[in-house]
């Protein structure tokens, strides 16, 4: 059965005993609830609403009648009556946890970006064309970490449907605040407070000096990586390893599906760029997890060169889903 009995304020019986009376016509049978809270009889005498802080936990009932509690339509489900004409049930009800005492990294939740349509103008990704995304269509997103002022880093489970390009040096130069800008319209004001593409930890969003292999030098210092004072210029952008840490330490990887398809995993950009061998890069996460070169954007004449979208989003901190476990099966659930 469905919920049979939703309202309960104006049908208080007996302040003492904390019962509340209703009639349901389409059932013909009386229901007569009372409460407890974590166990314990209520001195309130005020049926708990939705808006309270309680949930319901368990449904007790008499004369073999067995019920449900319904936190989300607020009201018994699934009765089965055994034709007693009143039934008489106790809820009881249990202090609501707040969402960051119950979310841990690794949980799923599903939470659905305001937009559904953007734009990335060609001016930012040195493509002939603007290009279009359905931030909308990434809804399921996985917990990274739950920060010390309450808002928690998601990134999406999948990556998007379409693959956004970037050429030549204008791709290049705007790469990282391309990618954010892209990011942040994977966002519901609702519920989220910000966002970041994967590798972003403060590197140089937008380059204006034309750039040269004077500028650059030569990158590569040995055993030390990238040289850390051409971040500027991208040629020393080592910034983006603090998030694949992240991501692989609780996700255990960086692999990726399209949202498109369960069959394959697939490649996406990654923030971070690459200058090398004179050439310029975007960097990207490949199909198997590994961080690679990425995609050239200008070797030696600018190329056109796509990948996927993988966005993070953070949530606002003292949020409550309205359902789920984080579960795969039962995300927490942000409508």
């Amino acid at each position: 059965g469905g919920i049979i009995y939703r309202s309960y304020a104006t049908y208080q019986e007996n302040k003492s005993y904390n019962v509340i009376k209703g009639t349901i016509p389409d059932f013909g049978y009386d229901i007569k609830l009372a409460y407890t809270i974590n166990g314990e009889e209520d001195n309130k005498n005020i049926f708990p609403s939705k808006e309270s802080n309680y949930v319901g936990k368990s449904v007790t009932c008499k004369n073999n009648v067995t019920a449900e509690w319904d936190n989300i339509n607020w009201g018994l489900k699934n009765i089965k009556n055994t034709n007693s004409e009143t039934i008489r049930c106790t809820v009881d009800f249990k202090t609501k946890e707040t969402f960051n005492e119950k979310v841990k990294p690794g949980d799923y939740v599903k939470m659905t970006p305001f937009s559904n349509s953007f734009t990335i103008s060609k001016e930012l990704t040195g493509h002939t064309e603007d290009q279009i995304i359905n931030p909308q269509e990434l809804n399921l997103w996985r917990v990274l970490q739950i920060n010390s002022d309450g808002t928690i880093d998601m990134i999406s489970e999948y990556t998007s449907s379409t693959k956004i390009a970037l050429r030549g040096q204008t791709g290049y130069k705007n790469y990282i605040g391309t990618l954010n800008i892209l990011a942040s319209a994977y966002t519901n004001n609702k519920y989220t407070i910000g966002s970041r593409y994967p590798g972003y930890n403060g590197q140089t969003e937008f380059i204006t000096e034309t750039l040269s292999t004077e500028i650059l030098g030569s990158p590569y210092t040995g055993e030390t990586g990238w040289d850390p004072n051409n971040e500027p210029y991208g040629g020393g952008d080592i910034l983006y390893g603090k998030d694949t840490t992240l991501i692989i330490n609780t996700l255990g990887t960086l692999c990726a599906y399209n949202i498109n398809s369960e069959d394959y995993t697939v490649t996406y950009w990654l923030g971070a760029r690459l200058y090398w061998a004179k050439s310029f890069h975007g960097r990207r996460v490949n199909s198997d997890g590994t961080t690679g070169n990425g995609r050239w954007l200008e070797y030696p004449n600018p190329e056109d060169s796509s990948d996927f979208i993988r966005p993070i989003v953070t949530l606002k901190p003292n949020l409550n889903p309205i359902q789920g476990d984080g579960s795969q099966k039962d995300p927490w659930l942000f409508q």
